[in-house]
Parts: structure tokens; sequence; C-alpha cells
């Protein structure tokens, strides 16, 4: 019996030290003690919200002027840029992603032009969707642009997709420091944007703001959503940022 009661003793240790590493480790966090009346808030701790993010020197990332070529379009542009090339991890057919299949949305700044457009269409095996940045310039009263940058993504139909709207907001609100160089107003402003699976989007609010737009594509027969801030009113860090959001039933 002492020697049966001692192994069970052994075996509750070992749970209870395999339960507190797993809740050490983030896995048993309880989310629920940001959820109020069906919707998700974020605060950061109060020591870090003082911490402002690392200012995004653009002209470490633009290309000098002598690099640059001027197209009579946007789409041009695009189309001869060495976009593909540099984002041969996606695995997609040779200038795939140059191809403006469908402008999506245009953000016009002062001296460039940010572009969100579709590469190919439902009908083929993967889609990019992808958001570049041209700089442009006046030539004999016409306006011509140049190929800066662009961060692309790419979808099939079979993807599998992230419900948890709340990290997907998190996720982009880290990563909004270091893709100003797709801001068309940059140093102005604060260019702000993530894409989401859910309708619930249109009540997201990050540091009391509301998007200025929500934009609905649709995919595959499903629906994807770009939210974008023209200029999010804040020096936090993006991982230090507030947001709610309410969350799908």
């Amino acid at each position: 019996m002492k020697k049966f009661l001692k192994i069970l003793l052994i075996i509750v240790g070992i749970v209870f030290l395999i339960f507190a590493a797993l809740t050490c480790i983030g896995l048993f966090v309880d989310y629920d003690d940001h959820i109020e009346n069906g919707r998700y808030t974020y605060v950061p701790e109060d020591d870090n919200k003082d911490n402002a993010y690392v200012e995004f020197n653009l002209s470490d990332y633009d290309k000098k002027d002598s690099e640059l070529i001027y197209y009579s379009s946007v789409e041009e542009a695009i189309l001869n840029s060495p976009l593909n090339a540099e984002n041969e991890e996606f695995s997609v057919p040779e200038d795939f992603l140059n191809h403006v299949d469908e402008i999506l949305h245009i953000w016009n700044g002062k001296q460039y032009d940010t572009i969100f457009y579709r590469a190919g269409s439902d009908n083929d095996p993967v889609q990019g969707f992808v958001m570049a940045r041209c700089k442009k310039q006046v030539e004999e009263a016409s306006v011509q642009y140049a190929f800066m940058n662009a961060t692309p993504v790419t979808t099939k139909a079979d993807s599998i997709l992230i419900s948890d709207i709340t990290e997907l907001i998190r996720s982009s609100l880290k990563l909004s420091d270091f893709q100003q160089d797709l801001n068309p107003n940059y140093p102005d402003t604060r260019f702000v944007f993530g894409y989401a699976h859910d309708k619930e989007i249109y009540s997201l609010e990050v540091e009391g703001q509301k998007p200025d737009g929500v934009i609905e594509i649709n995919v595959y027969d499903r629906t994807m959503y770009l939210w974008y801030y023209d200029d999010l009113k804040s020096d936090k860090r993006g991982n230090n940022l507030s947001y709610s959001v309410d969350v799908p039933e």
C-alpha cells in the first residue's frame, strides 16, 4: 500500500510539473480575461506604454534616382520589376507576381503611390496579393512611375486560414513598424495595414481609432479583408499598441 501511494504521489508530482511548464510557455493562457460582452481588448502593461517605436529610415531602403527606370504606368513599372525574382520563396510561375490582374486599391502620395493588387484569379491554383510602392515623376506633362519595393502574399484554394482574428491583428501591428517602406507619405504619416478573414474586423479600433478603410476581396469563394490606417496617430511601437475588436461567435 505504501509503495502504491508513493508511486501515485510521484505521478501526481510529474503531472503538476508538466502543467506548470506548459503554463509558463503560454499554452494554458486564459484569453477570456480579455473578452467582455463579445469584444476582445488588448492593453499592454503599464511599463511598456511609453516605448516609442524605432524610427524607420526610408533612405536605407530607397534606390538612388540614377538606378530607377520610369514607365508610363504603374502596371508597366511592376511588370518590368524584379518583384518575382526577389520573392522566389513563394514558388509561383515566372513573372506571376508582376502581373497586375486586378487593382484593388491605390494610395496616392506626393512622391509615391502604393498599389494593392491581385495577381491571378480563382481559375489559377495560386493567387498573389501584393502591396507595391512606386515613385512618381512628371515628364512632359505626364506622370511616370518607377518600381521601388513590394510585399506579396499568396494563397491557394486549400490554404488553411488563421482563425484567431486577435492574433492576426497583433502580428500586423508588430510588422507595421517595418512596413513604412510601403507608406506613400512617409515620414509625414504612419501607414498601417493587415489582413483578416472575419467580418468583425469592421469593429477594429487601434489606440481608439477606427480604420480609414476595409477592402473586401473574394478569394476562392471566401471573403478576405484588408484593413488600413492612412495615418495612425500614435508613436508607440507596434507591439505596444492597444486595440480592441469584436470576436466571432
